[in-house]
């Protein structure tokens, strides 16, 4: 059986087939037309050009694995043009009016090392640098465009990284560079079975009247099928650097906000921030009390925060959470073996289980001089920013001794700073707002921040006393919703810091809410 993460086929629904297939074909003014498919799959697109009278199509369609190019060939009349190869290894002798398709996904870190000096020859050959390379998708995309003639479309399913992540940057400005005018379509609904997996489709014209960079969301597959949606060209966006996956914002609130930000200080001068402990097996170095005591461990752990849900709704992290997490009897116990040099007859029975388990040949774990020994544990950070959340970031302030995976970042504040008022001050709005905008998401709603994305957070900071401070955490402990704090603080926050009137930030706490809901779907 061929493992569906390794080959990256992701099938398309035939409603969505069908729309880009006419969609394409009724843009395309030339009556004989010369189509590609780069990853056939099990021919949902060739299904739909089987359907198409008003045009001659001359099909060529590839595909690596042969058992679904047969199923393809059952599907279409002339199948001289079908053929069992990589599409990174194609040589084609021609140009097309189109390429259409569903290119596969697979991250970088399961391409062999061949195929992997395809992809960098394919994007260094466009000026694109190593960076942009990290899944096997944007290989197939950059390919695709440079095999259009002069009047060519292409229309490709693609992950939605390619509307917010870093690494796609270079390729949303080789997109616009190539392309007189692009369609992106993003979706409420996830387009396929596998957990996780968020798609846009896009469409670009090599040639168009109407130039531009459009956008539309589509809430339902209804919409689609119905032609029932509007494409809005999105100018601000582009032009203020604006991940595309925000198209849903206008003009007006994206200079709003960037003009908001060009105001205020960012998390990285405030704060010093670091990546917790990478174990490479959180299961097997972070152990709860009753395994602690059963291999009697004590002299070799420490206190660990091991994941966000563990601190819900806190925004303090107290020796009494400790024990609630103990008698959960949830792990909480680092195993640190950093500075011990003896190992006990009981260590050594617990290590045994992790050899037993392949913990040992991990890939992280191998790397090291002795698996065992986790490195760079360092000391208890004053706060931890958990960088993967659902209806809001959280930043828990440590009251303890514990340590933190690499869940969280270590936040140690910078001189002139206190860490009350970095916490107090980080739960506005705008500063939830930005999160939303630098941050990046994924199928099931759940954003993340990487760490350039979190440090580059703008914060309105202001100075609160300690008894501020404690009624802050007080409430945050009954919230009901996280609109509950910042209907109770965003006015001192937000006017302290940059005299805003009550319809500013009515209007900002809008915004923070329309991204949420595309976010989240709701």
């Amino acid at each position: 059986m061929i493992n569906q993460k390794e080959t990256g086929s992701y099938y398309t629904p035939p409603f969505l087939a069908n729309f880009i297939t006419n969609r394409v074909i009724d843009s395309l003014s030339d009556t004989d037309l010369r189509i590609l498919e780069p990853s056939v799959g099990d021919g949902a697109f060739v299904s739909e050009f089987m359907e198409i009278r008003t045009k001659n199509i001359s099909l060529t369609a590839l595909d690596i694995n042969g058992n679904e190019l047969d199923k393809a060939k059952e599907k279409w009349d002339n199948v001289d043009n079908f053929q069992n190869i990589d599409f990174l290894d194609f040589e084609a002798d021609k140009t097309f009016s189109a390429v259409i398709g569903n290119p596969p996904y697979i991250n970088k870190k399961l391409i062999k090392e061949d195929s992997l000096e395809k992809i960098k020859r394919i994007h260094f050959a466009e000026n694109l640098s190593e960076n942009s390379v990290n899944n096997i998708w944007t290989s197939f995309l950059i390919k695709s465009c440079s095999l259009l003639d002069h009047n060519g479309v292409i229309a490709f399913v693609l992950p939605s990284e390619l509307l917010q992540v870093n690494y796609a940057k270079e390729l949303r400005e080789f997109l616009i560079r190539r392309f007189a005018r692009i369609e992106i379509f993003t979706f409420n609904d996830l387009m396929f079975d596998c957990k996780g997996q968020d798609t846009i489709l896009l469409i670009g014209y090599v040639k168009h009247l109407n130039k531009g960079q459009f956008f539309t969301n589509i809430d339902s597959a209804d919409r689609l099928v119905n032609n029932d949606f509007i494409l809005e060209k999105n100018e601000i966006l582009v032009e203020n650097d604006t991940k595309w996956s925000h198209h849903i914002l206008t003009g007006h609130e994206i200079e709003f906000l960037s003009n908001l930000k060009r105001r205020l200080q960012t998390v990285n001068e405030l704060v010093i921030s670091q990546p917790g402990i990478v174990t490479a097996a959180n299961d097997f170095f972070i152990i709860n009390k009753e395994t602690e005591d059963k291999f009697n461990l004590h002299n070799y752990t420490k206190t660990i925060v091991k994941k966000g849900l563990y601190v819900n709704k806190k925004i303090t992290f107290d020796d009494s959470d400790i024990e609630s997490l103990q008698k959960k009897n949830l792990p909480t116990r680092f195993l640190n073996l950093q500075d011990s040099d003896v190992i006990s007859d009981d260590l050594q029975k617990y290590l045994d289980i992790g050899e037993l388990n392949k913990i040992n040949i991990r890939y992280k774990c191998k790397k090291r001089k002795k698996w065992f020994v986790v490195p760079n544990v360092s000391t208890p950070p004053e706060a931890f920013f958990f960088k993967r959340s659902h209806l809001y970031p959280k930043i828990v302030k440590n009251n303890t001794n514990s340590l933190v995976t690499d869940s969280a970042y270590k936040i140690k504040m910078k001189e002139g700073f206190e860490i009350n008022s970095f916490i107090y001050s980080f739960y506005n709005s705008l500063t939830l707002v930005f999160a939303e905008l630098e941050g990046r998401y994924y199928g099931g709603g759940v954003l993340e921040l990487i760490p350039s994305e979190f440090k580059c957070l703008p914060l309105p900071y202001v100075n609160i006393s300690e008894d501020t401070f404690e009624r802050f955490v007080n409430e945050f402990e009954n919230i009901n919703s996280i609109e509950d704090i910042l209907r109770e603080n965003n006015f001192h926050i937000l006017n302290t810091s940059l005299d805003l009137t009550d319809l500013e930030i009515e209007e900002i706490e809008e915004i923070r809410i329309k991204l949420i809901s595309k976010r989240t779907r709701r």
